[in-house]
């Protein structure tokens, strides 16, 4: 997929602003505070009905009834493709597309597959088990229909289960109910863990290719651990899963019955990541983390454009400042080689390293058309 234009409205501090897209290396820069990063949000809200760390509400201009983002694309093989996002606080969220008047954000996932990085997302690789879990659903979600359908059920039958343990000594027929749910429940997470593990299977190999590239001394490895189901468990497939399970749902189900929530599960999964075979978590440094957050983010790129079938946009905010020239030439050769249409967001382009300033579209936010509202 290929960005022409984007288009806001009332979009935080812009009252209006139109930017043309190149299909390789844009740069987009200029000082802090300039709106680089409310550009990569309205890229997001178009892909994902959502920027990735904001509420709409947030996302509104002061003193503005509305805000309005618009993304003018083509596909890999050419086709056209168009999405418009209105959100007025009373109204709510209007989004229409080239192909229907009425969208939901769910929807929209995968359309425009899209790549991000910002300084927040650290916690990939330094945050709690929940960031890495968000991750795998994420690159699962943009490359397959079912994957997103199924997360969404699992999630909405672990609340009807939650909701039922809390309530149990209220339901009549409790115990019928809850073997229901449980069962269903058992099902979906069994579904979730093996699609979890067998990308883990793919994508090891990937992130360390990347990260060979990008730091040669170093050496990354994944390690997926769902909660309560053996690693002999994965490697025999869906029944097994489900059999172990079924085990542990009967190993906490006086523990659950007491504190009223679900106590296994995928929403309990961690996702390892090692370097050099310690936990990153616990010991990489900072220029280390960046290290490894881009060889799973080029690894993701490279994934979605296998299994998706269209080549994903890579965004990247603020990613060059911790990075030394080797490593920072070796993700734009990379970046270069995959022919994958890139934003990046920096303060000042003569301090990016090497000739990456010559390589790239350079737009200078805060003059021209982009120009903030005061």
């Amino acid at each position: 997929m290929v960005i022409e234009r984007i288009q806001v409205r009332n979009f935080r501090l812009y009252s209006t602003a139109v930017l043309p897209c190149s299909s390789g290396l844009n740069l987009l820069w200029g000082p802090n505070g300039a709106g680089k990063t409310t550009l990569l949000e309205a890229i997001c809200v178009a892909a994902w009905g959502k920027a990735f760390d904001s509420s709409d509400a947030a996302l509104l201009r002061q003193g503005s009834s509305h805000y309005w983002v618009r993304l003018d694309a083509h596909a890999d093989i050419g086709v056209p493709y168009w999405v418009e996002v209105e959100y007025a606080p009373e109204q709510g969220k209007r989004i229409r597309s080239i192909y229907k008047n009425t969208v939901t954000p769910r929807e929209l996932v995968g359309v425009i597959p899209i790549v991000l990085l910002t300084p927040g997302l650290k916690s990939i690789t330094a945050g709690a088990p929940h960031e890495r879990r968000r991750f795998l659903d994420m690159v699962l979600s943009q490359c397959s229909r079912p994957y997103l359908e199924l997360l969404l059920e699992h999630r909405r039958t672990l609340r009807q289960r939650n909701s039922l343990l809390q309530r149990h000594q209220m339901e009549a027929n409790f115990s019928a109910q809850w073997q229901s749910w449980t069962e269903l429940f058992v099902q979906m997470s069994a579904q979730l863990i093996w699609r979890r593990w067998s990308f883990i299977q793919e994508f090891e190999p990937l992130a360390q290719d990347h990260h060979r590239r990008i730091a040669p001394a170093e050496h990354i490895q994944l390690r997926y651990l769902p909660d309560g189901v053996p690693s002999g468990c994965l490697e025999r497939g869906v029944e097994d899963i489900c059999s172990c399970l079924q085990q542990r749902a009967r190993e906490v189900e006086a523990e659950e019955l007491r504190r009223g929530m679900t106590l296994f599960g995928p929403q309990k999964d961690e996702l390892l990541v090692l370097l050099n075979g310690m936990v990153a978590r616990e010991t990489a440094s900072q220029g280390q983390h960046k290290s490894l957050l881009l060889s799973l983010k080029l690894a993701e790129l490279l994934y979605i454009r296998q299994h998706h079938g269209e080549t994903p946009v890579m965004l990247l905010d603020d990613v060059f400042g911790e990075l030394d020239e080797m490593r920072a030439q070796a993700v734009v050769n990379i970046l270069e080689a995959y022919g994958v249409q890139t934003f990046i967001t920096a303060t000042d382009p003569y301090r990016l390293p090497g000739d990456i300033p010559q390589r790239v579209h350079s737009i200078r936010v805060g003059t021209e058309l982009l120009v903030p509202a005061s």
